[in-house]
């Protein structure tokens, strides 16, 4: 978004720069310009009016005017909206605040999963929320474990990082495993 913010407001200052500059040098003619437009648009307008294809051109406005502003407003809430948090306060802390970075959580996470054994791959996405941490973990194994007995054991190591090592409130905990193939013979 920041890419596009830059480009509009790029753009919008060239407009204003080019527009005041011939407004300034000729005022005369701009205005005269500007006038005929209008009358133009007017007289096209009344004459759209008045023929029998004006319910298509009614229709027209309506949908051409709807997506302006469908597209405006979206834009709006694009540019008002809070950004994602990229820090988590820590719960535990007496008389002080710590903040921790997001990706700082998430590869301790995942260094932490990834020295277990069977475990070829962890990529944990993390979300701070007001009643703890949500952590989405996408693990890769070797395709001969047993799936709940190494679930146990990564919901212990995540639990353990997060709350024991880290002071975080642990939230919700999804795992989704996606076994490695089998080796070729």
């Amino acid at each position: 978004m920041n890419v596009f913010n830059r480009i509009v407001v790029i753009l919008l200052a060239l407009v204003v720069l080019i527009v005041t500059v011939v407004v300034v040098i000729v005022p005369e003619p701009s205005f005269n310009l500007l006038r005929a437009v209008f009358q133009w648009a007017q007289e096209n307008t009344q004459s759209y009016m008045g023929s029998p294809d004006r319910y298509w051109f009614m229709a027209a406005r309506v949908i051409v005017g709807g997506a302006i502003v469908l597209v405006g407003l979206i834009v709006l809430w694009l540019e008002l909206r809070r950004p994602r948090r990229k820090v988590i306060r820590v719960q535990k802390m007496a008389g002080g605040e710590t903040n921790i970075a997001i990706e700082s959580i998430s590869q301790r996470v995942a260094y932490n999963i990834d020295q277990l054994p069977e475990v070829i791959k962890v990529t944990p996405r993390i979300s701070g929320r007001s009643r703890g941490v949500n952590i989405d973990l996408q693990l890769e194994t070797s395709p001969e474990i047993d799936v709940p007995m190494k679930t146990e054991e990564v919901l212990q190591v995540t639990k353990d990082v997060v709350e024991g090592r880290m002071g975080l409130k642990l939230g919700k905990v999804t795992i989704n495993i996606k076994h490695a193939p089998y080796p070729s013979e």
